[in-house]
């Protein structure tokens, strides 16, 4: 087949790199997601309350920045395949922290030692970027997401099933979870090996990757930060300006929505199962139609619409009462996160060229702003101080009034839209 037919075809730039990482996050995907939902109930069950819950994600988010910086510049310097194979073996051996856990003082050292070794994510961000042409960025990330989507979408409802042949209740959920917590382990030996075996490297290095050139690219890599802050441009800094307010105030309510749900509209877990079920097959179904638009109408329209948007559905998730309104919501909320998710993804990738997105993306993430109903996911260096933060504040404000936090949520995202909406600006040449 001529490159002239591949280009006729919708998904032709699904080859190499895209194709291997795709098929890694459709297999981990099935896993995880049966218990990612549920993590903050698992806390609970273990004898936690909201504050703890949110001093476990405020943690783990602070062990994350630790090495960001010394994975994205290793990245860049010495490759991303190699660390991102063997990194992802480190990184699976803490699920065992959750499967054999107690109480929530070991779920709290499982989730510092995990979100410690995801060090290897800017590069795993930065592979992905390099992988696929300009032209179709905004397909591609949209891709990303929503193809490992058709097994994520079923895996909470079939969480909540567990739970349920388990009994159901506390003592049900943490047997359950632990089952799944054993299988994700399991899953992300068969990822490490798939990575180390089959990712292409996308970067030329003189540079070899050992342990002994992974520390010495410690201090290098904190010095270097200063360096790319430096080297962004006006728009670039707004970005980061806009992604920071947003990674505060979406860190303080992600572990609580369905806690909320629970506690207040009496959603079990296996209908909050049902509900992630729900929302994952309108995320496929989206996903490819909003990608679609970024790549024609221009990431950043994409996102000022996501933006928009973001502070009326979230005021309304005090308001939905029940089994639907909630379906409704985060059925919305997964929306927005299709238009957001791809525009930013796309953006980012076109203002910074291949030679430093390690280092920048250890900094600022990948992905920009998304809503998160769940745990806060991704995220960079300058992004995880304030994630810790309004995690932290986050369990605090909920355990003093628990609807404080979806009267915050609107006006942060009101005032995070006009920001981007006065600053953010595309690059006149997006970078290969």
């Amino acid at each position: 087949m001529g490159n002239e037919d591949k280009q006729k075809s919708i998904f032709w730039f699904v080859t190499g790199n895209i194709r291997v990482l795709m098929a890694c996050r459709m297999i981990w995907s099935l896993s995880t997601s049966m218990v990612y939902p549920f993590f903050s109930l698992y806390i609970l069950a273990l004898g936690g309350t909201s504050t703890e819950i949110g001093i476990i994600n405020s943690l783990g988010l602070l062990a994350g920045m630790v090495l960001y910086p010394v994975g994205g510049y290793v990245a860049d310097r010495a490759g991303r395949v190699k660390l991102i194979g063997y990194s992802t073996i480190l990184y699976t051996l803490t699920h065992l922290f959750f499967v054999f856990a107690t109480n929530w003082q070991v779920i709290a050292l499982g989730q510092f030692f995990s979100q410690f070794l995801l060090f290897y994510t800017p590069a795993m961000n930065a592979l992905e970027s390099d992988s696929l042409p300009p032209s179709v960025r905004g397909k591609g990330f949209a891709l990303m997401m929503a193809i490992p989507g058709t097994l994520r979408i079923i895996a909470p409802y079939v969480g909540g099933l567990i739970i349920n042949v388990y009994g159901g209740g506390d003592e049900g959920l943490v047997q359950a979870v632990r089952l799944c917590w054993g299988i994700a382990a399991i899953t992300g030996f068969l990822i490490s090996y798939l990575r180390i075996k089959y990712l292409k490297e996308t970067v030329t290095s003189d540079e070899t990757l050992t342990i002994k050139s992974f520390i010495s690219s410690i201090i290098p890599s904190y010095k270097s930060i200063i360096e790319s802050i430096r080297w962004m441009d006006r728009s670039l800094k707004a970005l980061v300006v806009v992604e920071i307010v947003s990674a505060f105030f979406v860190a303080m309510s992600a572990p609580f929505w369905v806690v909320y749900s629970n506690q207040i509209y009496g959603l079990s877990a296996y209908e909050w199962g049902q509900i992630m079920l729900l929302s994952g097959l309108v995320g496929i179904i989206m996903a490819y139609p909003m990608g679609t638009l970024v790549d024609k109408i221009g990431p950043r329209k994409m996102i000022l619409f996501g933006m928009g948007a973001a502070p009326i559905v979230t005021f309304a998730f005090r308001y939905a009462t029940g089994f639907i309104g909630v379906t409704i919501i985060l059925c919305s909320i997964t929306i927005i996160n299709n238009m957001l998710m791809p525009g930013f993804s796309t953006i980012i990738a076109n203002m910074i060229p291949k030679e430093r997105r390690g280092r920048l993306y250890s900094l600022l993430g990948e992905r920009g702003v998304m809503i998160s109903f769940g745990n806060f996911w991704g995220g960079g260096f300058l992004l995880f101080p304030a994630a810790a933060l309004g995690s932290y504040i986050g369990g605090v404000i909920y355990s003093i009034s628990v609807d404080a936090l979806w009267i915050i949520m609107p006006i942060a995202f009101l005032i995070t839209s006009i920001l981007a909406y006065i600053f953010i600006k595309e690059p006149e040449t997006a970078h290969l």
